[in-house]
C-alpha cells in the first residue's frame, strides 16, 4: 500500500519517496558509528578492521570470499540501474551514473566496516 501510493502518480512525484528511502540508511550508519565509537573497546576493534593479517593475504580462500562479497555487494543494484536507466534521455551521461554508483558502494561498505568493527 505504501510503495502504490508512492508511485501512482508515476516516477516524477515519487522522487521525495526516493531520496528518504536513499539517505536513511547512511544516517541510520552515522549513529551507529557515533554510538560504537563511544563504546568501550571501540579503538582496537577499528585498528583490527584497519591492519591486515598479512600470513592470509597469501590464501586463496581469503580472495575467493572477497570476490565473491563484491559481486554480492554490486549485484544487488544492478537491477535498479537497468529499471532507472530506462527512464533517461537517450544521450544521458551514463558513465558518471556508474562512477557514483561505485564510489557509493564503496565507502557504504568501508563505513559498515568502521560500524561492525567499532561495536
Amino acid at each position: 500500500l505504501i510503495v502504490y501510493f508512492s508511485i501512482f502518480r508515476g516516477m516524477k512525484n515519487s522522487q521525495v519517496v526516493v531520496y528518504i528511502t536513499a539517505i536513511m540508511p547512511y544516517i541510520f550508519l552515522f549513529i551507529l558509528l557515533i554510538r560504537g565509537l563511544f563504546l568501550p573497546g571501540a579503538i582496537e576493534g577499528i585498528i583490527y578492521y584497519l591492519k591486515p593479517n598479512w600470513e592470509k593475504l597469501f590464501l586463496f580462500q581469503v580472495w575467493s570470499d572477497a570476490g565473491t562479497q563484491v559481486f554480492y555487494s554490486y549485484g544487488i543494484g544492478i537491477a535498479a540501474l537497468v529499471a532507472l536507466g530506462s527512464y533517461n534521455r537517450f544521450h544521458h551521461n551514463s558513465y558518471r551514473d556508474v562512477i557514483i554508483f561505485t564510489v557509493t558502494n564503496s565507502f557504504t561498505s568501508i563505513l559498515s566496516g568502521f560500524v561492525i568493527f567499532s561495536v
